[in-house]
């Protein structure tokens, strides 16, 4: 009994712990939210998602690396 008791309680708290780093509301969506699935559990702030980035820019081109300098001719 005392087991199930702790076990009790330690859900209770993962659950208001987890509530607030969320923002979830105290309503009928807090489970939802709670555990994170989407579709039902969005934040109390409003909408937060972040908007998609934008395309990235192709680097420019490199110039062609230039030749190495000539040797000079071997001396006898």
């Amino acid at each position: 009994m005392r087991i199930l008791l702790i076990l009790i309680i330690i859900i209770a708290a993962f659950v208001v712990i987890q509530a607030h780093r969320h923002h979830c509301k105290y309503d009928s969506t807090l489970i939802s939210c709670v555990l994170g699935k989407s579709g039902g559990g969005a934040p109390a702030g409003g909408e937060t998602s972040q908007p998609a980035p934008a395309p990235e820019t192709p680097a420019p081109a490199t110039p062609p690396a230039e030749s190495a300098p000539a040797t000079p001719p071997a001396q006898q």
